[in-house]
């Protein structure tokens, strides 16, 4: 069997004819190839090739593009229904896992990746797959970025992978696979991920940011001022910030701060780093706030003349209402004006929405930068916007 690339409406994609994905055995020798490939170019980025486990022999399936007779890209999918987790749980019932995606470097940019992961998306779906997870590394940041287009959302580190600080992972929900029609499956996971990048609805997640744009109604009557650093307020909504967000999803990275001196040491620490911080209101009612600082030495030499977005927070009372697209609009205003060429940011696995509202103001995963590269944690994601 194979499937040709498609649009969302059916039709042939345009630049797409003659590419397929064939279904192939485990050990099929293209397939085999292409997997080697993969692993060599891991143990370049990383020093080492994946040591995540792997047999051939048990695949769902292996998939094999071809631009024409040319084998130029593959994916792979097993099932790690009921295996530990590497958390002291197990993978839910109807799970699979993407393995090996790989493009030959002078075919990347026309789409075969997505094609692979659209072919494997169907095949899981008619498999009665429920849920996919995979796994990619921080030296990656063009895989990040496709999953999260694809609609991937990241979850903690499993298996092999859990405690690993490089290592990221991602899951991705199939609706309709549970519906017990296959082909109604297959349909949905193939257009949706052809006209939107997602394969279902997802709500309000971890992180306070509401997805959805809210519109001039619900924005009238807020106002972004321009306040020094320690303006009451702002220290009071970044207080706020850390006892309600911060140190609620990412714990582990607060057990020394008393240690450092306590919030308010540390937060007049990243003071003397600000060049702006604003505050957005409703009448007397301040609803938000966010900074923008110098980045971090050695962050530069990636991105010239880059400042950072720091401390971007919405009170619970006010999300939905736009009030976190107003905020990073004053930002990025500002940093026009200063002259940046980049803008920077670092946001958590555990805040989904706060990473799809700034991928959908342009910021896109880039290598982690200064102090995130140090790899000790493993929970964070960097992006960066370009402003022309």
């Amino acid at each position: 069997m194979s499937v040709v690339a498609r649009t969302a409406d059916g039709a042939s994609a345009v630049g797409s004819a003659g590419v397929t994905v064939v279904p192939v055995p485990g050990d099929d020798a293209d397939a085999l190839a292409l997997f080697a490939r993969q692993q060599a170019e891991l143990a370049e980025r990383y020093g080492e090739p994946d040591s995540g486990a792997f047999d051939a022999a048990e695949l769902l399936a292996a998939l094999v593009v071809r631009d024409g007779t040319e084998p130029v890209a593959c994916v792979a999918l097993r099932d790690v229904s009921g295996t530990p987790d590497g958390r002291g749980g197990h993978h839910a019932p109807s799970t699979g896992e993407v393995k090996r995606l790989f493009v030959l470097p002078q075919h990347r940019g026309r789409g075969h990746a997505r094609t692979a992961m659209g072919a494997v998306h169907e095949h899981a779906a008619a498999l009665g797959l429920r849920r996919l997870v995979l796994e990619t590394g921080t030296r990656q940041p063009e895989s990040i970025d496709l999953y999260l287009d694809l609609g991937y959302l990241p979850t903690e580190s499993y298996g092999h992978y859990a405690g690993d600080p490089l290592s990221r992972c991602f899951a991705l929900d199939l609706d309709g696979a549970a519906d017990g029609d296959g082909a109604t499956a297959r349909r949905r996971s193939s257009r949706d991920v052809a006209r939107t990048g997602t394969l279902g609805p997802r709500g309000l997640g971890s992180g306070g940011y509401d997805r959805r744009a809210a519109g001039p109604d619900e924005r009238a009557g807020i106002e972004v001022r321009a306040v020094p650093w320690d303006d009451p307020e702002a220290s009071a909504l970044r207080r706020e910030m850390h006892d309600t967000s911060s140190a609620v999803l990412y714990p582990e990275l607060f057990a020394g701060l008393e240690a450092a001196g306590g919030f308010d040491a540390v937060d007049a620490r990243l003071g003397a780093a600000s060049v702006a911080t604003f505050v957005a209101w409703r009448g007397d009612e301040p609803l938000g706030c966010a900074s923008l600082q110098r980045a971090t030495a050695g962050a530069p030499d990636r991105h010239a003349e880059a400042l950072e977005v720091k401390k971007v927070f919405v009170r619970e009372s006010a999300r939905g209402a736009g009030v976190a697209r107003l905020l990073m609009a004053e930002v990025e205003r500002e940093a026009r004006r200063r002259g940046a060429t980049a803008l920077l940011l670092e946001t958590g696995i555990r805040q989904p929405s706060a990473i799809t509202l700034y991928r959908s103001l342009g910021f896109r995963a880039v290598l982690p930068y200064p102090p995130f590269d140090r790899g000790d944690n493993g929970i964070a994601l960097c992006f960066a916007m370009t402003l022309h």
